[in-house]
């Protein structure tokens, strides 16, 4: 999971730093962070710069232009095909006890919790900015509507593909104790 990087990467990429000086300031498992990264330049958080060898990333502090967040939004939309996909193809997600999750079921679980904390963290960043007037306040709340409607479309999927009350009931409590709250820091 790679969220728990995002908030450090932020806050240590004010200025150009390249991928190895982004792992070293934020500490931690480096292909994590390097994936973290990646994420964060589809959501339009951070840009790059390559630099003969080296990929050089800064925390990109404008309002994200309306290209840019329909992209961003069909990323998400593919991910949560996928994801969608993967979940589909288990028969059962609890284990034979009927008591847990498999973990096959909480990798993808946890994949799904990962896009909509994305989701949350682009809502904050949107709220700030409409805050700030960076952006109008009926495109932010056209934007904010958009994502709304994704993270509440993968919810009731996970929740609808499985009509079990112990499943649903094991499913709502993975994702209520992953959930992120989100505080966006600069």
């Amino acid at each position: 999971m790679t969220t728990k990087y995002d908030d450090l990467i932020l806050k240590n990429t004010s200025n150009w730093r390249t991928t190895k000086d982004v792992a070293r300031k934020v500490g931690g498992d480096k292909s994590a962070i390097i994936q973290a990264c990646k994420r964060l330049v589809e959501i339009d958080h951070l840009e790059t710069n390559p630099n003969k060898n080296k990929v050089m990333y800064r925390r990109k502090d404008t309002a994200q232009s309306e290209y840019n967040f329909i992209i961003m939004m069909d990323r998400f939309e593919a991910n949560q095909k996928t994801e969608l996909n993967a979940l589909n193809q288990f028969s059962t997600l609890l284990m034979k006890d009927g008591k847990r999750l498999r973990q096959k079921s909480i990798d993808v679980l946890e994949h799904i919790n990962e896009e909509v904390n994305r989701a949350y963290m682009v809502k904050v960043r949107l709220d700030y900015q409409k805050n700030l007037s960076l952006i109008p306040d009926h495109v932010a709340e056209e934007r904010i509507k958009k994502l709304d409607k994704y993270i509440e479309k993968i919810r009731s999927a996970v929740m609808s593909k499985n009509k079990d009350s112990q499943t649903v009931k094991l499913i709502q409590d993975y994702l209520q104790n992953h959930t992120t709250k989100f505080e966006f820091k600069i």
